[in-house]
Parts: C-alpha cells; sequence; structure tokens
C-alpha cells in the first residue's frame, strides 16, 4: 500500500473517531421527540422568568406535559399575531392559549380546552361611570378612544363591528399590552380591551394597580387551547398522547396547582 493512500485510509479513521465522539446519545429516559411552540408575553400566562427562560401557567402546563410524555419542548418568542402565523406556516408545531374560530380551524388541530379565561375594557380608575356602555356596539362611533393590539380577536361582537367598520372611529392601533397601559396612563386612550388576569396581573408588574380598573361592560368569554399545525405534519399519534397527559393533569389537580402558584 503506497504512502497517499495509507494516510487517506488514517484520516478517514479519525473523521469517523469524531463523529463518534460529538454523535448524541440519547439515553434512558430521554425525549423521544420534540414539539416547537410559540409564545407570546401574555402574563401571567406566558412570560420571561427570573432565569431568562420562558415562564408562567401556559409555559409551566406545557412543560409538564412534554416531561410526563416524554418529548422535548423548544419555545420561540413572537407576537400573537405572529405566533398564529407560524402555526399556519408549519414553522413551528403548536402555539398555545388560543381561542377557537372558524379561521383557524383551517390550518390547526385543537387540543382540549386548557383553561378558561374572558376579555375585559380596561380604563382608568374612576373612569367607568363617564364611560355608561353596556357592549362594544354600544361604544361604537362614540368618541370612545379603544387600544387594539393588532391581529387580536377580541370577541364575536368585536370581529363583526371591525368587519362593518362600526369602530373604524374608536380603533387606535397598539403594540402591545405594555404600550396600551402606557398610553392609557398618558391619557392617548381612554381604555383598552385585553384578558382579565394578564391586564391585571401587567398593572401590577408595572406598579399601576391602583390607577386601574375593569369596565363592567360584557366583551367575552372564552376558552383557551392549544393550536396544533396542519403544516407541521405534527404525527396525528403525538397529539393524541399530548392530549391524553393534558387531560390527564386536569384530573388529577397538576393544572389547578399551576395555575394557584401564579395566584390564579
Amino acid at each position: 500500500m503506497n504512502v497517499s493512500i495509507r494516510l487517506f485510509l488514517a484520516a478517514l479513521a479519525v473523521v469517523f473517531v469524531l463523529a463518534g465522539a460529538v454523535a448524541p446519545v440519547r439515553g434512558e429516559g430521554a425525549s423521544a421527540c420534540i414539539l416547537r411552540f410559540a409564545w407570546t408575553e401574555f402574563p401571567p400566562y406566558q412570560t420571561l422568568g427570573a432565569d431568562g427562560k420562558p415562564s408562567g401557567i401556559d409555559v409551566d402546563l406545557v412543560n409538564e406535559i412534554g416531561r410526563r410524555m416524554p418529548c422535548a419542548i423548544q419555545w420561540e418568542l413572537a407576537p400573537r399575531p405572529r405566533a398564529v402565523l407560524l402555526v399556519q406556516e408549519g414553522k413551528v408545531d403548536a402555539v398555545v392559549g388560543v381561542a377557537r374560530t372558524a379561521e383557524r380551524d383551517t390550518f390547526g388541530i385543537y387540543s382540549p380546552p386548557v383553561r378558561e379565561g374572558r376579555n375585559v375594557l380596561i380604563v382608568r380608575k374612576g373612569a367607568t361611570s363617564r364611560f355608561a356602555y353596556d357592549s362594544l356596539t354600544a361604544l361604537a362611533g362614540s368618541a370612545f378612544r379603544l387600544g387594539v393590539v393588532s391581529g387580536s380577536r377580541y370577541s364575536q361582537e368585536f370581529e363583526d363591528l371591525t368587519r362593518s367598520g362600526a369602530l373604524a372611529d374608536n380603533v387606535i392601533p397598539v403594540q402591545n399590552g405594555e404600550s396600551a397601559m402606557a398610553m392609557l396612563m398618558r391619557d392617548r386612550i381612554d381604555g383598552f380591551l385585553d384578558g382579565h388576569r394578564t391586564a391585571l396581573s401587567r398593572a401590577a408588574q408595572l406598579g399601576l394597580a391602583d390607577e386601574i380598573e375593569v369596565h363592567p361592560m360584557f366583551v367575552s368569554e372564552h376558552k383557551a387551547y392549544v393550536l396544533f399545525s396542519r403544516a407541521a405534519a405534527v404525527d396525528p399519534a403525538l397529539i393524541t398522547q399530548f392530549n391524553a397527559v393534558l387531560l390527564g393533569m386536569q384530573a388529577d389537580g397538576t393544572l389547578a396547582r399551576i395555575m394557584t402558584s401564579y395566584g390564579s
């Protein structure tokens, strides 16, 4: 064997050794799958923890489901409209904490409900008496400046009024809940729509709990789900397993304990 061939074989052997050294080894108990979830800053459901990692009711729930399956959970931060779009395009496998709509039915597969909630109108403390509306329909066309996160779906009534243009003179787009709260404090809007727990949690974090109040107007009550992407082609057996673990955690009180740990 000439020298060049021996050198080539020796080099090839080194490559195989190095490849074996860095190859991942799946030990006992390691996750057999990976699920990619999008998340959005919606405390206390989804927020950034003190350790710099996603935290909150929804995140803890999904992480615990992943641990029990077992399945590794990866999190990608995105505003809610973008998060839903990522699911639609198959760029993530799922998003947690979304309401069910006819549009989302076309590109997603729902889990059983993970929780219930309600959307509300948030105004400055003491302002309710100034805005004696009992519905969004009554508010529409008034001088009320309504902060709305673009792409959000607060209720069927809101969608109908938006589609008809009835709220066109009222709606002021806001980037997110934090900017809505800031604009309210600066009197740039009269109120904004948000999830009840989310708004109160955010106000407490910002030291503004005594500066706001929940308007008595009914906006909506809803159930929140995990929405799996059809385009991502998630294994149906994996979704079935995920849902079974979710129902088991609801039955054994795990979900209630998670919610209680966040003061909910």
